[in-house]
C-alpha cells in the first residue's frame, strides 16, 4: 500500500536530502511523488536536458527504501518557452495570461503541445529503466485556476475542426443549434466563433450570453482538448515504460469530464483538502468527493495530495486538532482509497505555498502532526489486506453528469441554483442515514436506488436504460429541471419533465422560480426556497402537496409504479431535514433500512467488515458489535473523538 509524501528536493539544499529521506523512513513513508514542477531544472535552455539532480534524489530515497511516483512537469513551463512561443491562454475578454505562476498554457497551442512531447519523451527515455520509479503522474491538476477553457485563435480553429467532424455540414449545425434565432447562422465552419465576451453580457460578469448550443459544445470541446493532451503524454510514456500512469484530479471540480479524463489512466488519484483558507467542508461533502473520484473509473483510487496541516496561500486555514488528520485518512480509505500521499513533506520556505503546511513545519522538526501521521501509517500497514481490493456495499447511486453540470451553469433556472449543491443535498441525506451511496454514471443494475437530480440534458438511449432499471425493480428519484433539453442544449417541445414524463407518470402544469419560501406537507413535510413544479399526476400517486401560493394543494412530490419498480418525482427543493426524510422513505420502500447512529458518525459497509468514523470532538456510542481490526480487540461500541473503528 502506498503511504507517502509529496517532495520537492529542488527546494532544499542538497546537503539536507539524506536527513529528509531518513525522516521519511522514520515516519513510515514508502513513496514520494516529485518532479511535476521541475521543467526549468530539466531543460534550463531549450533542448539542453539534465535530469541529474533528480537521479541523485532518487538514489538517496532508494537508500531508505522509498520509491517514486514521477510527475511530468508540463503544468509549469519555463520562461524561455513563453518568451519564444507565447503558448499561453486567452480568456473570454481577450486577455492574455502572463507567465509567473502555473497552468498558463493552452492545450491547443501547437508549440506547447510540441515542447510537451519533447520534455515528456526525454524524461520517459531517461527514467525508463530506473527500478525505483513505480508510477507516473501526468502534469498536475488539469483545469486548476480556471484553465480549462481558452479563447485563442488556435482554440477557435481546433473547435471548428471538432465541430466539422461531429456535424459534417454547416447546415446540420445551424439546424441543430437553431442559429436562425437573432440571425446567428454560419456560412461555413470557417465562421465558427468562440463564446467570448459579447454585447449581451453587459456588466453581469458570469452571465453566459451566447447561443446555449454553442456554449455547451465549447465546454465539451475544451474538456476533450485536455483529455487529448493527456493521452498524448500517456502514449509517449507507454513507449518507454509499462508502469501505471495516473493524474491528480480535483474531486468536485467539474470543468473537465472526469469520466473521459480517467478513461486512459491506469488508476485515478486526486488531491484532498477538507479545510483550507477558502473554508471548511462538511464531512459529507468530502465523502462525496471521494466517491466522485472512485466513480470516475468505478475503481479504488489513491489520494495523491492529502492534507497534512493548516492550509492556505495568503492566509491560514484551520489547524486540524489531534486525531483529525488520522480521521481524514480513514475517511479516504472508507470511500475507496488504497494509498495516501501527504502534501507536502516539509513546508516551503519560499514561493506561493509558504502557508500550506506539510507533515513537517518550516524548521523541519517532527512534531504532533508527524507522529499522528506515522501512527496512521503503522495502522494502515496492519490493515493492508483488508483495504486493498475491498469494495463497499452500495445501495444507492447519485448520477453525476458533467454535461448537465455545464448546461445548468449556462441556464441556471433560478437565482441561487447550483447543480453541484443539488446533488450534494441528496448525497448528504443518504450519507447521514448511513446508506452507502456511490457517485458515478455506472451500470444502474448494480444499485437498488438511482438518484438523477436535475438530469435535464438527456438522450432517448438514457431513458431506455433507466426505464429498464425501473421495470426490473429499481427505484428512480427524479427532480425538477429534468428531461426538458436535448443533447444540443435546446428545449424539447413536450410537457415537462420531457422524456421522463411517462416514467414519472406526471406532467408539470406550471412552475414557480421562488423568491420566497413555500411549504410542502404530507408524507414529506418541509420548506422550498428555490423552485416549485406544479404537478398534475397522470398515473402517479401524491406524496406531498404545497401549502401556499396560488397552487396550494397541488402535488409537489409523487411516486409512480412502473413494472416492478418505482419512480419518484420531487418537484421542489427541500430543506435538509425534509431531504433526509425523503431519502429514508425511498430507502425503506426499496427494502433498505437506514442505520441509526449518532449525529456526525459515518458508517460504511464493506464485504467483510464495517467502517465507523466519528467526526465530532465528543465520544459517541454506536449500535455495532464485533472484532475491531485496528486494535485487534472486541469493539465496545464507543468511538472516541475523531475516532475510527474497523469492525469485523
Amino acid at each position: 500500500m502506498i503511504f507517502g509524501v509529496d517532495y520537492y528536493p529542488e527546494q532544499w539544499d542538497e546537503s539536507e536530502w539524506k536527513e529528509q529521506a531518513r525522516l521519511m523512513r522514520e515516519g513510515g513513508f514508502n513513496t514520494v511523488r516529485m518532479g511535476e514542477f521541475a521543467w526549468k531544472l530539466f531543460e534550463n535552455n531549450e533542448n539542453e536536458f539534465d535530469f541529474s539532480f533528480l537521479d541523485r534524489a532518487i538514489d538517496i530515497l532508494a537508500d531508505e527504501g522509498i520509491k517514486v511516483i514521477l510527475g511530468t512537469p508540463t503544468a509549469a513551463p519555463p520562461k524561455w518557452f513563453v518568451d519564444k512561443y507565447d503558448g499561453v491562454m486567452r480568456d473570454k475578454y481577450g486577455r492574455k495570461r502572463n507567465w509567473g505562476s502555473r497552468r498558463e498554457c493552452c492545450s491547443n497551442h501547437p508549440d506547447y503541445i510540441e515542447r510537451s512531447k519533447i520534455i515528456v519523451s526525454k524524461m520517459a527515455e531517461h527514467f525508463a529503466n530506473n527500478k525505483n520509479i513505480i508510477a507516473w503522474q501526468i502534469d498536475n491538476e488539469f483545469g486548476c485556476h480556471n484553465s480549462t477553457r481558452c479563447y485563442c485563435e488556435h482554440c477557435r480553429k481546433a473547435f471548428a475542426k471538432w465541430l466539422k467532424n461531429k456535424y459534417k455540414t454547416i447546415e446540420n449545425l445551424n439546424r441543430a443549434w437553431g442559429t436562425v434565432f437573432w440571425s446567428l447562422s454560419f456560412d461555413s465552419f470557417d465562421d465558427i466563433i468562440l463564446p467570448e465576451y459579447n454585447s449581451c453580457e453587459g456588466d453581469y460578469g458570469n452571465t453566459w450570453s451566447h447561443n446555449p448550443s454553442l456554449d455547451l459544445e465549447y465546454r465539451r470541446f475544451a474538456s476533450d482538448s485536455w483529455v487529448k493532451y493527456q493521452k498524448m503524454q500517456i502514449d509517449i510514456i507507454k513507449k518507454y515504460s509499462d508502469l501505471p500512469v495516473t493524474h491528480n484530479l480535483m474531486g468536485h471540480f467539474s470543468d473537465i469530464d472526469a469520466y473521459d479524463l480517467s478513461k486512459d489512466l491506469d488508476f485515478v488519484s486526486w488531491d484532498n483538502y477538507p479545510d483550507n483558507q477558502w473554508g471548511a467542508s462538511e464531512y459529507e461533502y468530502v465523502s462525496m468527493a471521494h466517491e466522485n473520484m472512485r466513480g470516475a473509473k468505478n475503481k479504488n483510487f489513491i489520494v495523491m495530495e492529502q492534507q497534512a496541516g493548516p492550509a492556505g496561500w495568503d492566509i491560514l486555514g484551520y489547524t486540524p486538532p489531534p486525531g483529525q488528520l488520522r480521521l481524514w485518512a480513514y475517511q479516504a480509505v472508507a470511500h475507496g482509497a488504497e494509498g495516501l500521499v501527504y502534501f507536502r513533506f516539509r513546508t516551503a520556505l519560499f514561493g506561493m505555498e509558504q502557508y500550506w503546511y506539510g507533515v513537517l513545519d518550516h524548521d523541519g522538526k517532527p512534531r504532533r502532526r508527524f507522529f499522528e501521521i506515522k501512527q496512521t501509517g503503522e495502522e494502515l500497514k496492519r490493515l493492508e489486506n483488508y483495504i486493498t481490493g475491498s469494495k463497499n456495499l452500495y445501495d444507492a447511486l447519485i448520477v453525476k453528469s458533467y454535461e448537465n453540470d455545464w448546461a445548468h451553469d449556462i441556464k441556471r433556472h433560478a437565482r441561487g441554483y447550483s447543480y453541484r449543491d443539488h446533488l450534494y443535498a441528496y448525497y448528504k441525506a443518504n450519507d447521514d442515514l448511513n446508506i452507502t451511496t456511490a457517485v458515478s454514471r455506472g451500470d444502474y443494475s448494480d444499485y437498488k436506488i438511482v438518484y438523477m437530480p436535475a438530469y435535464n440534458v438527456v438522450s432517448e438511449n438514457e431513458i431506455s436504460e433507466i426505464g429498464s432499471f425501473v421495470r426490473n425493480g429499481g427505484s428512480l428519484v427524479l427532480t425538477f429541471r429534468s428531461g426538458t433539453r436535448d443533447t444540443y442544449n435546446n428545449v424539447r417541445p413536450i410537457p415537462v419533465p420531457g422524456l421522463f414524463s411517462e416514467l414519472a407518470g406526471i406532467e408539470v402544469e406550471e412552475f414557480d422560480a421562488l423568491r420566497r419560501e413555500n411549504h410542502v406537507s404530507g408524507k414529506i413535510s418541509g420548506t422550498a426556497q428555490l423552485w416549485c413544479d406544479i404537478i398534475e399526476p397522470k398515473t402517479a400517486d401524491v406524496i406531498s402537496v404545497y401549502d401556499g401560493e396560488f397552487y396550494k394543494g397541488k402535488a409537489a412530490i409523487t411516486v409512480n409504479s412502473v413494472g416492478k419498480g418505482k419512480v419518484y418525482y420531487v418537484g421542489c427543493d427541500l430543506d435538509q431535514s425534509a431531504m433526509k426524510d425523503l431519502a429514508a422513505l425511498v430507502a425503506r420502500n426499496a427494502g433498505i433500512e437506514p442505520v441509526n447512529a449518532p449525529e456526525n458518525v459515518e458508517i460504511i459497509r464493506r464485504e467483510k467488515y464495517t467502517i465507523a468514523l466519528n467526526y465530532s470532538d465528543n465520544s459517541v456510542t454506536i449500535p455495532i458489535k464485533g472484532h475491531e481490526l485496528i486494535t485487534d480487540h472486541e469493539f465496545n461500541g464507543i468511538l472516541e473523538p475523531y475516532g475510527v473503528a474497523f469492525i469485523k
